[in-house]
C-alpha cells in the first residue's frame, strides 16, 4: 500500500468519524433538550406538589377550626345545660321542702290558711 492509498483511507476514516461526531453531537443536543424539558416538568411537578400540600394544610387548618367552634359550641351549650339542671334541681330541693312542710302543717295551720316559710321562699327565689 502505498502512502496514497493509506492518505485516502485515513481521510476516509475521519470523514466516518466526523461524521459519527455530527450524529452523537445531534443525539447529545436532543438528550440535552429532553433534559431541559425533564428539568421543566420537575420543577412544574413540584410547583403542583408545593401548591397541593399547601390545599391539604389549608384544609387541615379549616377542619381544625371547625372543630375548634364545633367543640367551644359544645361547651357553651353544655354550661347553660348545666346551668339549667343546677336552676332545676335547686327548685326540686326547694319544692320537696314545700311538700314536707305541707305534710307536717298541722290541722289549725291548714284551717288559717297558713302557707309554709318553703313556699314563701320558692316564690321570692323563683318568682313562680
Amino acid at each position: 500500500m502505498d502512502h496514497e492509498e493509506r492518505i485516502e483511507e485515513l481521510e476516509f476514516e475521519i470523514k466516518e468519524k466526523d461524521k459519527r461526531i455530527r450524529e452523537l453531537e445531534l443525539k447529545l443536543a436532543e438528550c440535552r433538550g429532553r433534559v431541559d424539558e425533564l428539568r421543566s416538568e420537575k420543577s412544574e411537578l413540584q410547583e403542583e406538589v408545593n401548591r397541593l400540600q399547601v390545599m391539604k394544610l389549608d384544609l387541615k387548618l379549616r377542619n381544625i377550626q371547625e372543630l375548634e367552634d364545633e367543640n367551644n359550641r359544645l361547651k357553651h351549650r353544655i354550661e347553660i345545660t348545666k346551668g339549667l339542671l343546677d336552676d332545676a334541681r335547686e327548685r326540686l330541693e326547694v319544692l320537696e321542702g314545700v311538700v314536707d312542710e305541707f305534710l307536717n302543717q298541722g290541722l289549725t295551720g291548714r284551717l288559717m290558711g297558713r302557707e309554709p316559710e318553703g313556699l314563701i321562699y320558692y316564690r321570692k327565689r323563683f318568682g313562680d
